[in-house]
């Protein structure tokens, strides 16, 4: 097998465009697939050596984020915490620390598990994800990539993500763990735009639910523009126990997480907005 190791993100394109290498971000997945047999690249482009995908900082509209941000780095970082508060809770439980310090959030998308843990919290922010392949750069919504297949071509880059700060609130929990892949497990993010104790917008993801994590539509429009109050967290839970039931329809699962996805929408909200009011 080939091994690239590239300086930049160019460099990097156009290994790929010339020689069908995969890229290698923190290898939590890809090298398990390969022991497993279940991916086998003809070579390797190893992300590691490009500095520039690396960088978390923040623009007078943006939260921008390097792809290659491990979540580890990204949990250590005030300004995540401050701007992006649903995805530093994600990075808290994410996998071990061993695997915090190795998965990055570029890899988390290309992966695209249905349970990967980034994905609702970068959904539910409204984040934006900058490619770059031999075809040119494009600024896609994740909500719009998402629906992609397949998700990215074979030379697609991913260089970062851009959360656009709009002053949301948010949070996330999850049930289950990573090393326990046979208990069904689902992750919930929200972001709510407050004004006073209203929501004005409020945007809902789910994890492990579908093939992929989604942004929920009919739950936004359900609660946006109302009080946040204890009829209000009942019409929620309601309502995402009825996307569930839907989303799954006769799996297995099904009958579990209708239930658990309650206690975990109500841990996500409760993880900003604690008993006794909204966070200052």
């Amino acid at each position: 097998m080939k091994y690239f190791q590239p300086q930049s993100v160019r460099e990097a394109v156009e290994i790929a465009r010339t020689s069908e290498a995969d890229f290698l971000a923190g290898g939590t997945d890809l090298v398990l697939h390969m022991q497993t047999g279940k991916i086998q690249p003809i070579a390797l482009i190893d992300l590691g050596k490009i500095s520039e995908l690396k960088l978390i900082r923040k623009t007078p509209e943006y939260l921008e984020i390097g792809s290659m941000a491990t979540f580890a780095e990204l949990g250590q970082n005030e300004l995540i915490d401050k701007h992006a508060h649903a995805l530093w809770l994600a990075c808290q439980t994410m996998g071990s620390p061993q695997i915090r310090n190795q998965a990055t959030l570029g890899g988390n998308l290309g992966n695209c598990s249905p349970a990967a843990d980034g994905l609702p919290p970068l959904l539910a922010l409204g984040a934006e994800v900058e490619l770059i392949s031999g075809n040119g750069d494009e600024v896609v919504s994740l909500e719009r990539l998402l629906s992609r297949t397949p998700l990215l071509t074979q030379d697609t880059l991913i260089r970062g993500f851009r959360i656009p700060l709009k002053g949301l609130q948010s949070g996330f929990a999850k049930l289950g763990r990573r090393r326990a892949l046979a208990i069904a497990r689902l992750s919930v993010a929200v972001a709510i735009e407050i004004e006073g104790d209203l929501a004005t917008d409020v945007r809902v993801a789910l994890g492990a639910v579908g093939r992929r994590a989604f942004l929920s539509e009919s739950l936004a429009q359900e609660l946006s523009g109302q009080e946040i109050n204890e009829a209000w967290i009942e019409k929620g839970v309601e309502q995402v126990q009825r996307i569930v039931r839907e989303a799954l329809g006769a799996r297995a699962s099904a009958p579990y997480k209708r239930v658990a996805v309650a206690g975990v929408f109500r841990e996500a909200l409760a993880s900003f907005i604690p008993e006794g009011g909204l966070k200052a």
